[in-house]
């Protein structure tokens, strides 16, 4: 789950503003290596290990905020990303969930150009998530980006799984990836626990010819939450 510290800070008045008790917060964190790191269907390290981790603050009346890092890897351009987000999630009618979020992607170093924000909204039922995404600045640039995605969870066997994940990217900019501004990004993960972490095994694939980092690949990964 992919701000500035005063939009964090923003984000955060206005959550402590509605919740009114700030202890009744919990706070969960995460922690994980992978031999990839790969976001709708690209490396963002150049086919090399990620490690990863973050923090997470749930209010009891469904406010949450939350931060996320990783390495990357874009050349001289960036080394690191840093997720901040807030959003709020509530259930409706039929079980059904609905879950709105704001994310800023940070790409310390001497540029913020890369820096941009993503508005999301998705709807959860059973084991089936349907999500929106629009970013006004996709990955620092000026055009308007629309994310579609569709995942779904299977359970195979006793602590086994099956994740599936199908996504659409598409920019408002020619080019954008490669030779085309759209693309289809999927994946299935292997899932299991064990020893305390959880293990998954993903293959990764998109519908584009023409950029290694969007090649399909398999990533084996090692994951915990506290």
């Amino acid at each position: 789950m992919k701000m500035k510290n005063i939009t964090l800070t923003s984000i955060a008045l206005a959550t402590l503003a509605s919740a009114n008790v700030v202890s009744a917060g919990e706070i969960e964190g995460n922690v994980a290596l992978g031999t990839d790191y790969v976001f709708r269907g690209f490396s963002q390290t150049d086919e090399e290990i990620a490690i990863s981790g973050g923090f997470d603050y749930s209010f009891e009346n469904g406010f949450y905020l939350g931060t996320w890092g990783s390495n990357v890897n874009f050349g001289d351009d960036a080394s690191a990303e840093i997720d901040l987000y807030g959003g709020y999630a509530f259930e409706v009618g039929g079980g059904a969930e609905v879950d709105l979020t704001y994310v800023y992607y940070v790409y310390p170093g001497e540029t913020d150009a890369l820096n941009y924000s993503e508005f999301q909204a998705a709807v959860s039922f059973n084991d089936l998530t349907l999500g929106l995404i629009y970013s006004p600045d996709y990955f620092g640039s000026d055009a308007d980006a629309y994310v579609l995605n569709a995942d779904y969870s299977i359970s195979l066997a006793d602590n086994w799984g099956l994740d599936l994940h199908v996504g659409y990217s598409d920019v408002d900019q020619e080019f954008f990836f490669g030779e085309d501004d759209s693309y289809v990004d999927y994946s299935a993960a292997i899932t299991t626990s064990g020893a305390g972490v959880d293990f998954a095994l993903t293959y990764y694939g998109t519908d584009i010819d023409d950029i290694e980092v969007a090649d399909d690949r398999v990533v084996f990964s090692i994951s915990k939450a506290f």
